[in-house]
């Protein structure tokens, strides 16, 4: 599947080489990279394009997550050189595509609970599944840095089988060959939320009932893929961070006193930004 090559809207920049052939025939993916410098402004910018190429490390990508500035190294469909090689295995070629973003930030302190992501990052994030790379994390969330090794909490196993067999988003802490602990714990919700230009398919609390109780009755979900579900498929207007706390805890709470499904689903809903009227009827006409 061949997809965006160069993102609209990105500033084009020299690397110090071009990227590497890809000869991968495994699943496409993402890596996550910060660049362990503070965002925001235009002599950081600078400063971490010098430093990318002085060390020959350049990603395809690289975003100042303040200022939603997107640059581009190469094309997409070539290797980057962020990561080290897992002995024999070229890593940064692993993948129908490999593409690696450097956000200018701190592993220490997660981008996801300060950034202001605008066009030029949905535009990334459009490049990213125009690959048909699915919002999946296959070896977890990125986990919480911590400053000694191995760089992150709890520890990432890098499995090799997974980085080598499955497509999707990936953290430079999941890696195999690599001893870094970043993106540190940034938020998977925030990252696929903020990719989007316009809300997700609204449902009903009715209809999302009845979406739920089939989930349960095929027994394709676990509690926390219930809930998961529920904070991603009630999506009355955009929720804070603050938001989707207080409707997992309500989710949570409702469950442990021994509520039905449709009720917890109900203390969800109770605690989301009220859907209004419009956005009622369209969902209705369209369920």
């Amino acid at each position: 599947m061949a997809g965006t090559i160069w993102i609209p809207g990105a500033e084009r920049i020299t690397p110090s080489a071009p990227g590497g052939n890809i000869t991968s025939n495994a699943p496409p993916r993402v890596v996550w990279h910060t660049t362990e410098a503070d965002p925001g402004t235009s002599a950081v910018w600078s400063s971490m394009i010098r430093v990318l190429k002085n060390k020959s490390a350049e990603p395809q990508v690289l975003y100042d997550p303040l200022t939603d500035r997107l640059g581009q190294f190469m094309p997409l469909d070539v290797g980057g050189r962020a990561l080290r090689n897992d002995g024999s295995t070229l890593t940064n070629r692993v993948g129908q595509v490999c593409i690696q973003i450097e956000v200018i930030g701190r592993a220490a302190k997660p981008f996801t609970s300060y950034w202001k992501p605008g066009k030029n990052y949905r535009a990334f994030m459009a490049a990213v599944r125009s690959w048909g790379i699915k919002d999946v994390w296959p070896a977890g969330p990125p986990p919480r840095f911590i400053a000694d090794p191995p760089h992150n909490e709890p520890e990432s196993p890098r499995s090799r089988t997974i980085w080598l067999n499955r497509g999707g988003h990936y953290g430079h802490s999941h890696i195999p060959g690599n001893n870094h602990g970043d993106p540190g714990g940034i938020s998977t919700t925030a990252l696929f939320a903020a990719a989007s230009t316009t809300p997700k398919e609204l449902f009903t609390v009715g209809q999302y009932e009845n979406l739920m109780q089939q989930i349960k009755n095929e027994g394709a979900a676990t509690r926390q893929e219930v809930r998961r579900q529920a904070i991603w498929s009630l999506r009355y207007g955009v929720q804070t961070e603050d938001e989707r706390a207080r409707a997992d805890k309500a989710f949570d709470d409702a469950i442990e006193a021994g509520k039905t499904l449709a009720e917890a689903i109900a203390a969800v809903a109770a605690v989301m930004r009220p859907i209004d009227a419009d956005l009622e009827y369209r969902a209705r006409r369209n369920g």
